[in-house]
């Protein structure tokens, strides 16, 4: 996909009220504008404001180009996680007994029964997969983080 857009800089003016206090009229604070500096996506090809925060512009380029790319993403990718997703979750259930073992391998390490240097990561799923002589059609990593998320 060709990117044609950009972030364009450009001059916000706040307004900040006068504050009167009739007890203190010494006090008093004027009016007075603040300026800062906000960010909106803008077509290269025709000008069009593309995304500007609702009006209230982004604060750095980089959150201006990161919310655009993920208002403009493809979402049947979104459809396709969520069924992978739920499919590991009946997976899950059909397999108690694995998800057990990991529940409490992940509380051993983590009271530090097994060493300091030990962690629950996807290597070690895998091999616990290997040992319960499991083969099901999804990563370890895969198992790991809908585990992670329940």
């Amino acid at each position: 996909m060709d990117k044609n857009y950009k972030a364009i800089q450009y001059k916000v003016a706040i307004h900040h009220a006068a504050i009167v206090d009739k007890n203190e009229p010494w006090n008093n604070t004027p009016a007075y504008d603040t300026y800062e500096m906000r960010f909106c996506i803008v077509s290269t090809d025709t000008g069009e404001i593309l995304d500007d925060a609702q009006g209230y512009g982004y604060k750095t380029a980089q959150k201006a180009y990161s919310a655009y790319a993920y208002k403009t993403r493809d979402k049947t990718k979104d459809k396709e996680k969520q069924a992978k997703k739920k499919h590991i979750q009946q997976w899950m259930k059909k397999h108690k007994s694995f998800i057990k073992a990991m529940d409490d391998t992940a509380f051993e390490i983590a009271k530090g029964a097994w060493g300091s240097n030990d962690k629950f990561d996807a290597a070690l799923v895998k091999e616990m997969l290997s040992n319960f002589e499991l083969e099901p059609d999804f990563t370890a990593n895969e198992l790991l983080k809908v585990w992670r998320g329940r």
